[in-house]
């Protein structure tokens, strides 16, 4: 068991390290905000603007989140959309060899 997550933690490129580091203190933030919006309604911590101010912050850190995987998966169609224009590109001169290869044994 244990080896098997250290296994999988070699398998972790900087990026996805990065990755992980920032989506764990995103999820912390959260967790904290949740707690102050609780305390604040049951008796209350923080003050209202306070509140205000941490939901647009973690808005804005979503934003940032979900436009950066936008960004991830535009990468990932246009190289999708490349791959598929050369495949078709070859099965098209992969036929017309094989027409040309048949007229000339058929003459």
């Amino acid at each position: 068991m244990v080896s098997q997550k250290f296994r999988m933690a070699q398998d972790l490129d900087f990026e996805d390290f990065i990755k992980l580091i920032f989506q764990t203190i995103y999820i912390i933030i959260l967790i904290y905000v949740g707690y102050q919006i609780l305390m604040a309604i049951f008796g209350g911590t923080w003050e209202t603007e306070n509140i205000i101010i941490a939901g647009m912050g973690i808005i804005l850190t979503g934003l940032f989140v979900i436009v950066g995987f936008l960004i991830h998966q535009a990468t990932m169609t246009g190289k999708l959309d490349e791959r598929t224009k050369n495949i078709g590109e070859s099965l098209s001169n992969l036929g017309k060899d094989f027409k040309e290869h048949l007229s000339k044994h058929r003459s």
